[in-house]
């Protein structure tokens, strides 16, 4: 993957999660949660069979700041394929079959490490689309 492609994959995260926030704030009954919810994440996307590109995800004081490259000090680090976090942020793929199926190289759907669980079970109320 080159340089162009990377930034354009980046770019194209970057605004699926700050969509999925913006439309999050238009419903009141969000913004307690958004507002509440703190943590670095890093997210890996695996790109190819070899290669993961880093991003990470920094949530503080109502802030979400989506960023280029792993974070060293972070409370959750995922790992998915970039088209099944796509539908996993818009809702089509739930946590558990993230979890529990395989994506196009072998690997778990979602793979995650760290010991902020908590964090895990909240990061769906904060990146997924809700249902209209």
């Amino acid at each position: 993957m080159d340089d162009t492609q990377r930034e354009t994959l980046f770019l194209t995260i970057k605004a699926v999660i700050d969509g999925i926030i913006a439309d999050k704030r238009e419903n009141p009954k969000n913004t307690k949660r958004l507002n509440s919810f703190e943590g670095r994440i890093n997210i890996g996307l695996h790109v190819e069979e070899d290669e993961i590109m880093w991003i990470n995800l920094i949530a503080k004081d109502g802030e979400y700041t989506v960023g280029k490259d792993a974070l060293e000090e972070r409370d959750l680090e995922l790992i998915a394929d970039p088209e099944d976090l796509m539908f996993f942020c818009n809702g089509q793929f739930s946590v558990m079959h993230m979890m529990m199926k395989r994506n196009r190289f072998g690997e778990r759907k979602l793979r995650f490490k760290g010991r902020a669980y908590g964090k895990l079970l909240a990061l769906p109320k904060i990146l997924v689309l809700d249902k209209k």
